[in-house]
């Protein structure tokens, strides 16, 4: 294997002065003294005897030449072509802006360790600081190691014996690997992003926001409660700027529809659960800005009973616009895109909290970890329009924060890709596969 790369090295390359140059760059590369590895030209052409670019040891400014004879020996007169070669690059070299310090001479001619000693001296005297020549034989040797079996099968064809194939996984095998995990991830992470940009084009089915408890309660355990989030959009939507939902404890709570004295209002999260979701309209047409905060008036667009919990680690509130039949337009996923979210609690229960999930669709939009909130307890009135008594709110509201501390926490799908819960199922057809009819079959 030595004699063959030796041989292909005299005249594999003869005429293609572009890939000579290549493999002298690659060389140079493998060099950990030599860092910015870079063609002047990279197809090739005119430069001047300075056909490489590079740093040596970090700072020092290094000019590659490449000097290669077709038909290689190592006779005296290809010797003296070679060192001409070498001084005519050198002197092109000392004249270059930025000048150089250190200039590297490489060769498919073998020469002597005298005679590269001496073009070597010639090279400081003549002022670079340092100067090194890479020849046939020390080309060979960086071909034939692990490092260069690549280089060698690009450039010269030559394939990696059984032994090589060994030497070579044995110290890039991990690598390799490692490189071909990446691309693939990276190529899931490309089409995972694409197709939930496609989807989050779709009719937004509900959107759920998951308290995790940080332990599994008893019902007693937390008694009455108060779960709410309130939401703004980016911009107005459907001439909807914000909405709040959430859910209480006392099964009929939210139930403008039921008369007062047929709500089951039995206290704690054990006999019932109630829920309502509200929005907060406004014209973009208007002149006048909408008002915020504690003036702020909401529609209420839906409400719903459930039955209680008896052990209690989740608590979960929803805002749908579902239904059977889509009777006006609803939001888009996408709509969602950059809206400013903060969850409101009461006090006992925000101090059992582990995380906040929140989902969409099919989609997980956000994971918030108890690393990543805090616990607001600045009083205010949050403008929850649901009635509760003195005594529930004895318990007094907070506001979960993101920390560091910032007033709301934010969807930017821009920066993060929400994550798909399942994958479709693919429809099954057992029916035989049919030939695609040719011209002959129809009498053509």
């Amino acid at each position: 294997m030595p004699y063959e790369t030796d041989e292909k090295l005299k005249s594999f390359l003869d005429t293609n002065q572009l890939h000579r140059e290549q493999l002298c760059l690659a060389i140079l590369a493998m060099d950990k003294r030599f860092s910015n590895v870079r063609p002047r030209h990279p197809r090739g052409g005119p430069d001047g005897g300075r056909d490489i670019e590079a740093l040596f040891r970090g700072d020092q400014v290094a000019f590659g030449a490449v000097g290669f004879i077709n038909q290689a020996d190592d006779s005296e007169e290809k010797k003296k072509r070679i060192i001409a070669k070498f001084k005519e690059d050198l002197t092109s070299g000392l004249t270059a802006t930025p000048r150089p310090d250190v200039f590297v001479f490489l060769t498919n001619i073998n020469l002597t360790m005298g005679e590269k000693t001496a073009l070597e001296s010639d090279a400081r005297t003549a002022g670079m600081h340092y100067s090194e020549i890479f020849d046939r034989e020390r080309l060979r040797i960086a071909l034939d190691s692990p490092d260069g079996f690549a280089l060698r099968f690009q450039y010269l064809r030559i394939p990696l014996s059984e032994e090589e194939q060994a030497s070579f996984f044995a110290k890039w095998g991990d690598e390799v690997n490692s490189v071909i995990a990446t691309g693939f991830q990276e190529i899931k992470s490309t089409l995972d992003r694409l197709l939930f940009l496609q989807e989050a084009g779709a009719p937004l089915e509900s959107l759920h926001v998951a308290f995790e408890l940080d332990r599994v309660y008893e019902a007693e355990e937390i008694g009455h409660f108060r779960a709410f989030c309130s939401l703004y959009l980016k911009e107005p939507k459907l001439k909807v700027l914000s909405i709040l939902f959430g859910s209480a404890d006392k099964a009929d709570r939210m139930r403008a529809d039921l008369a007062a004295e047929k709500r089951n209002l039995q206290p704690g999260i054990k006999a019932g659960i109630g829920s309502g979701q509200w929005e907060h309209y406004f014209d973009p047409s208007e002149t006048e800005l909408p008002d915020f905060g504690e003036d702020e008036k909401y529609k209420q667009v839906g409400s719903s009973s459930a039955i209680g919990l008896n052990q209690v680690q989740f608590i979960s509130i929803t805002y749908s616009k579902g239904g059977f039949i889509r009777f006006e337009p609803v939001f888009a996923l996408r709509d969602f895109d950059e809206a400013m979210f903060l969850p409101l609690l009461n006090e006992s229960l925000a101090r059992k909290l582990k995380a906040v999930h929140v989902f969409a669709n099919e989609y997980k939009l956000m994971e918030i970890s108890q690393d990543n909130f805090q616990i607001d307890t600045t009083a205010f009135e949050p403008d929850v329009p649901a009635e509760f008594t003195s005594k529930e709110l004895a318990d007094p509201w907070v506001r979960i924060r993101p920390r560091p501390l910032a007033s709301t926490f934010h969807f930017r799908f821009s920066e993060d890709t929400p994550q798909r819960r399942f994958a479709p199922k693919q429809v099954q057809d057992t029916l035989p596969k049919r030939r695609t009819p040719t011209k002959k079959s129809h009498g053509v």
